[in-house]
């Protein structure tokens, strides 16, 4: 499966992430809020235009949440039993 992050702009300078992809694997057993990556962007516009804010733009799975401040994408609901 693969999960998509965007991050939204209002300002002049749009947000910029540290790498084109980011990618994982982690255990279908994993546990329900176990940190699976980290994902990181800047933005050159000032002050509180500046902070980045970060969300899951689809997930229908329900799997996975993203910490909207820190960028770490963490597990959500068990996965363990469901059929992908």
């Amino acid at each position: 499966m693969l999960y998509r992050v965007k991050i939204g702009d209002v300002n002049d300078n749009p947000p910029v992430f540290n790498l084109p992809h980011y990618t994982t694997t982690i255990e279908e057993s994993s546990m329900v809020g176990k940190r699976v990556k980290q994902v990181y962007a800047t933005d050159r516009d000032a002050g509180d235009n500046g902070r980045v804010e970060y969300f899951l733009k689809h997930d229908p799975s329900g799997f996975f949440v993203i910490n909207q401040y820190s960028g770490w994408v963490s597990v959500a609901r068990p996965m363990s039993g469901v059929s992908a």
